[in-house]
């Protein structure tokens, strides 16, 4: 049965001799949970620092992949360096700061309130140091929309106080997209704008680890929980609830000054002058017809980085990266492909998909050669695979579709990719899709273990190591699949209507 099943891979892989199965098959099997979770718990370590693009924890764990690249026999992507540089600022968070309020209610009676790390607020990743206090508005969105006739700050004074703020941006009916509205509706233009209006804190009802937010000495702010904001509008015996239905359904501005007095503190550094890098090593082609096309497997080395306690980033994407290094150890040791495959180590996607950004504006590969970007991101916790785009280019999946079938036996799924999709990218994949490129997914379904997202809950014991090699096994099998394929179909298809 194991022959019949290596047979039918090898149809795909037409030029592969049948000799060559013990050595694929030996490689296959070397591939480890131990080995694949070793990697992603030792990026995930206090040596990295929460691997905080911009920060020597970054640049350790750049060179901690390159190492291993290099040991591999995998060769550097740009001439002799597996690096490309690039500048970024970044800002230290020495302590997670403090957040206190002196509760007002409608009677004019007091409460003081201490809040609590990580249970009702994170400190900003890029907030201005020192301690600021003032008088509390709701400003819904802050958002500031001249030609949208929208303003959340109209008939409402904020300067020198603290502002609360929601994310996202009305959709009325002639907001059709995120491009309506994307001068205005990022955390960096937020808060820009809260600036402008004269507030010298802010709140954001997000309570997220949100390193892209641009630096401004001016202002302190500070991610809460929703259960903080209910809290605030409860003693004043009104409901968030209901403001912000009206604020949904109605698009207009709902901002209240909610006259609670609230102390907000950070403790934080800013380096302007930090530096991060793209990592690449590649296996060359070796087919002179084939070997300048190119496949592509990434994931986003940074993580959130250290806010006075270690965000480890052991799921997102410390997992991805231990993925995708376990396979392309495994690949280094078979006979080389007819195509290149390129292993992609991005750097800043927590900053705003920066890395991306970069190579999209000057790819080290011809963009009409490379066969495929395949992208991956918090692939450590499930049970199931999700591959990503699949449907809309059948002649790449078909290759990892039978690598599962014949090997791997998860349940997988896979969809079209939305081309219809105008919103704000959200993983290094959609900013490369939106630049041209021929980008894929995976991720895992069926989550085994509880999910922490940009937390500092998100150790390596939140990790799957069983899913993690199976991810590898089956990248190892459909990257070598496709890198040796005669021909690939790369026709789109278009999703049904």
């Amino acid at each position: 049965m194991r022959n019949i099943l290596f047979l039918t891979f090898l149809l795909l892989t037409s030029n592969l001799q049948a000799q060559d199965e013990e050595v694929i098959l030996k490689y296959f099997h070397s591939i480890t949970s131990e080995e694949v979770f070793g990697y992603a718990k030792t990026l995930a370590g206090p040596e990295y620092d929460g691997r905080l693009a911009g920060s020597p924890g970054y640049t350790k764990a750049a060179e901690y992949v390159a190492e291993h690249l290099k040991e591999w026999g995998i060769q550097p992507g740009y001439n002799s360096s597996y690096f490309k540089h690039y500048p970024l600022d970044y800002t230290t968070v020495n302590s997670v700061g403090s957040l206190t309020a002196l509760l007002i209610d409608s009677k004019g009676n007091t409460i003081a309130k201490s809040y609590s790390f990580p249970e009702h607020y994170y400190p900003g990743s890029n907030s201005g140091n020192g301690e600021v206090s003032g008088d509390l508005v709701y400003v819904g969105y802050g958002i500031t929309a001249p030609e949208h006739q929208y303003d959340d700050y109209k008939g409402i004074d904020v300067k020198n106080k603290i502002v609360m703020l929601e994310s996202g941006h009305p959709k009325p009916e002639n907001a059709k997209d995120w491009d309506d509205w994307a001068a205005y509706a990022g955390s960096s233009e937020k808060m820009n704008n809260a600036i402008q209006h004269g507030a010298k804190g802010v709140l954001f009802i997000s309570k997220i680890a949100s390193p892209g937010i641009t630096y401004n000495k001016d202002i302190i702010y500070c991610h809460i929980d929703d259960k903080v904001a209910e809290e605030f509008f409860f003693a004043r015996h009104l409901s968030l609830e209901k403001v912000r239905k009206v604020l949904k359904e109605k698009n207009k501005p709902q901002s209240i000054e909610l006259k609670h007095n609230i102390t907000l503190s950070a403790d934080t550094k800013h380096h302007p002058d930090g530096s991060y890098a793209n990592i690449i090593g590649i296996i060359p082609g070796s087919d002179p017809l084939l070997k300048d096309e190119v496949i592509m497997v990434g994931a986003h080395l940074d993580g959130q980085g250290n806010l006075g306690e270690l965000f480890p980033g052991a799921l997102d994407n410390a997992s991805g990266v231990a993925d995708i290094m376990a396979a392309a150890r495994a690949l280094s040791n078979l006979p080389a492909p007819k195509r290149t495959i390129a292993f992609f180590f991005i750097g800043a996607e927590e900053k705003g998909l920066l890395g991306a950004l970069e190579y999209a504006k000057d790819p080290l590969f011809n963009k009409d050669k490379t066969i495929c970007y395949i992208n991956l991101d918090m692939v450590g916790n499930g049970n199931g695979l999700y591959f990503g785009g699949g449907q809309s280019f059948p002649g790449i999946y078909k290759h990892f579709e039978a690598a599962n079938e014949q090997y791997i036996h998860r349940t997988m799924k896979t969809n079209y990719l939305n081309r219809s999709y105008k919103g704000r990218p959200r993983t290094d994949g959609m900013a490369l899709s939106q630049h041209g490129f021929r980008a894929l997914s995976v991720h895992c379904t069926d989550r085994v273990k509880k999910l922490y997202y940009h937390h500092p809950a998100d150790t390596p014991e939140t990790l799957v190591p069983e899913i993690m090699e199976d991810v590898s096994k089956w990248l190892y099998l459909g990257l070598y699949s496709l890198a040796n394929a005669e021909s690939i179909d790369l026709n789109e298809v278009i999703k049904p209507e």
